[in-house]
């Protein structure tokens, strides 16, 4: 009982900082965010649907959503699919050599993306290696540059997320128990029917987890468009950046970012009921 009162009176301040953590950088921020879509004018001003009714009221917001949001979920699931199969190898392979190309991998991630955007000038431009390769294949005419589209806008999301999506997979992967593939082998299951019977729904949760991760900075990203996206690679994050700042409209690109807020927490949502299925999955898959 003793320690029961101890655990009850210390749990509130051992939670003290978090909390103050999140009221610093979320909650109070999200509070101004919501504030500043109802009053246009300052806080002097009376509240008013202004912001919101502006951009019911025209089309362009809604595709521009649309668009963000099918972009950053493309990029994920490239991510997701250029990630498996590294992750998997770094699983099986001895610490040793397995911590040296881990380390290999995160020095990208922690490199500035302003250095990594402008290093896909290199390899998407016409006389890049890749545009070579894709006009001797025939798929590019001579000249021819993934620069400003969206596809280098997808390109650039993938490169900058891919060493945090083999992190969460190989976490993810490492729980498979190598006893549950050779039994497997020995009944005469082949290595893509372990893969899909074993792997994968063992490690599902962990690539829900990625999924998320990498799908939340993808749809606020906005400065990737901007550069390597051109006219064609617009999105929704691009509209809020110059509502802030070029345009002096806050009240509007607050509206326009809890828009964006919104349909990315239903995708997260989502992505959030589907994992207790994988969980499931996993369990089943062990049994």
């Amino acid at each position: 009982m003793r320690r029961r009162l101890l655990d009850w009176v210390t749990t509130p301040f051992l939670l003290l900082p978090a909390a103050i953590v999140l009221a610093l950088m979320v909650v109070i921020p999200l509070a101004v965010l919501v504030w500043f879509s109802f009053a246009p004018d300052g806080a002097g001003a009376p509240l008013s649907l202004d912001s919101y009714r502006r951009m019911v009221e025209s089309p362009l917001y809604a595709r521009l959503a649309i668009k963000t949001l099918w972009t950053a979920g493309l990029a994920a699931l490239l991510t997701a699919a250029l990630a498996w199969c590294p992750a998997w190898a770094l699983s099986r392979l001895q610490a040793r050599t397995r911590n040296l190309i881990l380390l290999a991998i995160v020095i990208p991630y922690l490199t500035s993306y302003l250095l990594l955007i402008y290093s896909i000038f290199v390899v998407l431009g016409s006389g890049s290696p890749v545009m070579m390769l894709a006009r001797i294949l025939g798929v590019a005419s001579p000249g021819a540059s993934l620069l400003y589209t969206q596809a280098a806008t997808v390109v650039m999301l993938v490169y900058e997320n891919l060493p945090l999506m083999i992190f969460v997979l190989f976490s993810g992967m490492q729980r498979v128990d190598g006893s549950l593939l050779s039994a497997a082998g020995s009944l005469g299951a082949g290595a893509m029917r372990r893969m899909v019977y074993i792997v994968f729904p063992m490690a599902a949760p962990a690539l829900l987890s990625g999924l998320v991760m990498v799908f939340v900075p993808m749809g606020g990203a906005f400065v990737e468009s901007q550069i390597l996206g051109g006219p064609n690679g617009l999105l929704l994050g691009n509209v809020i950046a110059d509502q802030m700042t070029r345009a002096d409209d806050p009240s509007f690109g607050s509206a326009l970012s809890l828009f964006l807020l919104l349909g990315m927490l239903i995708v997260t949502g989502l992505l959030a009921g589907i994992r207790p299925a994988a969980a499931w999955l996993g369990r089943r898959a062990h049994v």
